[in-house]
């Protein structure tokens, strides 16, 4: 769950819900700067799906050791990991190039993004296995898309770089024309960008959501994506980087009006009594709001 504190109580977003706001930010990606993804479905459908394998875990909110709801990045590991590897199967078996990229999202969320967030910690032990496993899947996927002669979307570079991820951590200058590369950060840039929106629209909030290391057209270095509030729910992203300016996105949420809760029985029982309500953010391009009136 990813939850965010109201005037009232507390709104819950389930995962895969935030994970399919991603995805429709993908299918609107490609502005001026920005080139759409390529394989199209494939990139889509890994970002829509990257966090199918939540439904079990979040259909039944819990309560952490503290008694409060539970946040998704307080799992333990042993929850963490049957999360994303079913989650992972999942996609894989639905399509191999999408298999490969969610399998690269959720082994970089324990390898430091592959460089991309290099203060992150170590790989922790009690994940090393589970990192382990997923690059050996990466690389079997990729093997054999590359060696298909009826599929081109893997190329000798996108090996190639697989295989400097798994043995240095980090991808090698000059990668930025790299597809495979390219769609990593792009999946990890809209998830980002889902996660941030999820957690901090209808609060009121007046901080910019700043999502790094976004990546714009072959060949050409990434930049920092900054949506600063304009109205609530509606932000003035620059650079710009989708098609068409003004768009809006929903996600389905719920707010239950308490903060405390005996027991998960009590949580459940508010969690389904709240209704479901559309939490909308509309994103704009700077040109677009100079009418507009600013928080």
């Amino acid at each position: 769950m990813i939850l965010a504190g109201t005037s009232d109580g507390i709104r819950f977003v389930t995962q895969p819900d935030h994970a399919a706001l991603a995805g429709r930010l993908a299918e609107l990606w490609g502005g001026e700067e920005f080139a759409s993804p390529t394989p199209t479905a494939a990139v889509r459908l890994a970002v829509h799906a990257h966090d199918d394998g939540w439904w079990p875990r979040d259909r039944r909110p819990r309560l952490g050791p503290d008694g409060s709801p539970q946040a998704f990045h307080e799992l333990p590991a042993s929850a963490w990991l049957r999360l994303y590897r079913r989650g992972i199967d999942d996609v894989a078996r639905t399509d191999r190039y999408a298999g490969l990229l969610v399998s690269m999202h959720g082994s970089g969320l324990r390898r430091r993004r592959y460089g991309l967030s290099p203060s992150w910690g170590a790989t922790p032990a009690e994940f090393s296995e589970f990192v382990d496993r997923e690059e050996d899947r990466q690389r079997s996927l990729a093997l054999a898309l590359r060696n298909d002669p009826d599929d081109d979307r893997v190329s000798a570079a996108d090996v190639d770089l697989l295989r400097t991820l798994h043995e240095g951590g980090r991808a090698p200058d000059g990668a930025d024309g790299v597809r495979l590369w390219r769609n990593y950060r792009l999946l990890a840039a809209l998830d980002a960008f889902s996660l941030r929106l999820c957690a901090t629209n209808g609060t009121g909030a007046t901080e910019p959501i700043t999502v790094e290391h976004v990546p714009t057209k072959p060949g050409t270095g990434d930049v920092t994506v900054t949506a600063r509030p304009v109205t609530p729910g509606e932000y003035e992203a620059s650079p710009y980087p989708f098609r068409d300016s003004p768009v809006t996105v929903c996600v389905p949420a719920r707010t239950v009006t308490t903060t405390s809760f005996p027991d998960e029985s009590t949580l459940l029982e508010r969690y389904y009594e709240a209704d479901t309500e559309d939490l909308a953010f509309t994103l704009r391009a700077p040109s677009d709001s100079e009418s507009c009136g600013r928080i």
